[in-house]
Formats: C-alpha cells, structure tokens, sequence
C-alpha cells in the first residue's frame, strides 16, 4: 500500500511539472504497470510486469535524451536486462509450474534460488549489476529520471521480498558482502562525480544497497528498517532528481562546479534543498533516519563486527550530502527559479517526514 501511494505521489508530480504529453503519457503507463506489478497474486505475472516496465523508460530515453550517449545507455538496460532475467524462464519450466502463489515455501535446488534472486538483483540494483543506472540516469529526461528511482527500483525490492521465505541462509554471506561493498564503494563514487545527476545515481545505489543489507540480515527490525529506508529513498531520490532537473533547465548545465546559487536565488527554494539533501544524508527527524536507526541498532545487538563499516558507510553518506548541499547554497549567479513548480515538492516533503509510515509497518 505504501509502494502504491508512493506511485500516485510520484505521477502527481509528473503530471503537474510535465509539459510534453507523450513523456506525461508514457508515465501512465507506467505507472499503470508498476501498479499491477505490486498487486500481482503470482510469481508469473510479477515477472511479465517485471519486463514490461522497462519498454516505458527505454521510449523515454531513446526519445527524449539529450546527447547521443543515450543510445549506449540503451544498450546496457537492455543487456543487464536480458542476461539476467532471461534465465527465470529457464527456472519457471523446470520448476513444473509451481510459480501460482505470491510468495514461495517450495524447496529449490540453489542454482534455481541463485537465478531467481539475480533477476530482481539488477534492478535493485546491487553493485556489479549498477552499471546501467547512472548511464540511464544521466541520459534519460528528469521524468524518466524520477520514475526510475522512485519506482522502477522498487520493483526489484518488491520481487526480492517475494523470495525471502525461500531463501533462508541460501547465499546471505555473498549478498551481504555485496551490499556492504555497495554502500561503501558507491558512497565513495558519490565524492569523484561531476555529473549532479550522477551524483544522484550512485546516491541510489548507495541507499539500495543499504535496503538489500537490511533484508538480508532475516530480522524483522533490520526488515523494517530495509521498508522505511526503501520508501524515504523513494521520495528523496524523486525530489533530487526533480531539484537537479529544474536547475539544469533554469542553467543549462549539471556540472558540479556550476551547481550554485540557489539561496542568492530564492529562499524558499534553498530551504526545499536542504531538507531534501539532509534526507538524503539520514539527518533526524526524517525516515531515512529512523530508519538508519532501527537498523543500526538490531545490527549491534547481533552482529557488532558490522558496526563499524556501518559507522563508515554513515559518515561518508553524511558527508557527499552536505558536500552537495554546500556547494548549491553558496556562491553562483541568480536564477528564475519557478517558485509554483517548486510548490511541488511539499507534499514530498511531508511524508519524507511523516511517522505515519512506521505505525503502518509495526501495525
């Protein structure tokens, strides 16, 4: 239900700040698709609307991208795409049709574990299969840009839920070491970017990877805590990508060095930034920091050799979102910021920080 609500916010914005129809139009669509990928009552169907979401952003970037680098992009959703989810067709005839049910207690043989779970790994995305979503990321209109982090990672998270029951310890050390490697590497990635929106990207995985951790762990806390961080990086990475979109239209660049001026610009619109990048950074009293939070603490309890690459994965996730958040508040030329598309972001910002989301999972 949470997912749900998340995807009509997501499509209100779009609808609202969209002015090319066919993008607004192909939104629905996926939209759509996205939908009846979370209410799907069988492995088969999640797996058909699993593939179908990605014809939307494909006509997306190869329509609407601005450089010609988007068509390499292409290649490469395409490529992770078949390579790793190919294969669970392979699974579905072996498996003597066994898929008739939303979550799996049939006992596998592991290599059919190992597939399953690699079909939903890309679009998670953990790393080693990440390299399609910053190229997309960077090529695709701010549109695609919002969808893809706000729902099409979402959809990855959802199929490995589904996979949970059947897993058990089946390759938790593998998957662990993955999504600890994830958060720091991409964290550390964050720092060298100069690209805003690929900044934004690895942002993504970075927090995606922290969502894989927590759920890998087979707490109900770290669970919990895997559910919060993956809805508050859907309203954050949704804002940061709208943030980024409007200051490349309004400056007619993404770079780094020329991600300036915003509080010269407008108050109302440095106050937005901060907030949304101080989520991003898991600066209390947001989601992302509660729950950072729940997470932190079930893992010290059990698992107290993890707390210190958590400690450091913290530390520099902290320290690229106040980077950025620095380096747009200060210094540059003004800019016309739309102040009612700006008015957009309120409702985002509100349920980035509303606490409602937690009764919702401990109820």
């Amino acid at each position: 239900m949470m997912l749900m609500f998340m995807s009509i916010f997501i499509m209100g914005v779009i609808f609202l700040s969209e002015k090319e129809n066919m993008l607004v139009y192909l939104s629905e669509i996926l939209l759509v698709i996205c939908l009846l990928f979370f209410i799907s009552t069988n492995l088969l169907m999640l797996y058909i609307f699993f593939e179908l979401s990605i014809f939307p952003i494909l006509v997306m970037i190869l329509g609407y991208g601005s450089q010609i680098e988007k068509i390499n992009s292409a290649y490469y959703l395409i490529f992770y795409a078949v390579m790793c989810s190919g294969p669970f067709l392979y699974v579905y005839f072996c498996s003597e049709f066994y898929f008739a049910v939303v979550y799996f207690f049939n006992i596998f043989s592991w290599e059919m574990i190992f597939i399953l779970t690699i079909c939903f790994m890309v679009k998670f995305p953990v790393y080693f299969l990440h390299l399609w979503l910053p190229k997309a990321h960077v090529e695709a209109p701010t549109t695609a840009s919002m969808l893809l982090a706000g729902l099409l990672l979402k959809l990855g998270t959802g199929g490995y839920l589904r996979l949970t029951s059947l897993m058990m310890y089946t390759y938790m050390n593998f998957w662990l070491i993955l999504s600890l490697v994830g958060m720091i590497v991409s964290a550390f990635m964050c720092l060298f970017q100069s690209d805003a929106k690929a900044v934004a990207a690895f942002s993504s995985i970075v927090h995606m990877s922290f969502v894989l951790f927590g759920l890998i762990i087979l707490m109900k806390s770290t669970k919990m805590g895997a559910c919060l961080m993956m809805l508050s990086h859907g309203y954050t990475s949704t804002l940061m990508f709208f943030m980024v979109g409007e200051f490349f239209h309004k400056s007619g660049t993404r770079m780094m060095n020329y991600l300036s001026g915003f509080m010269a610009s407008s108050m109302l619109v440095s106050y937005t930034m901060m907030l949304v990048f101080l989520s991003n950074g898991g600066v209390p009293p947001t989601i992302s920091f509660v729950s950072e939070y729940i997470t932190i603490i079930s893992i010290f309890l059990g698992f107290k050799s993890l707390f210190m690459i958590l400690f450091l994965y913290f530390f520099i996730a902290f320290y690229y979102s106040l980077f950025i958040l620095t380096s747009a508040l200060m210094g540059g030329k003004l800019l016309n910021f739309s102040l009612w598309l700006m008015s957009y972001t309120f409702p985002g910002l509100v349920l980035m920080f509303n606490f409602f989301w937690l009764s919702l999972l401990i109820g």
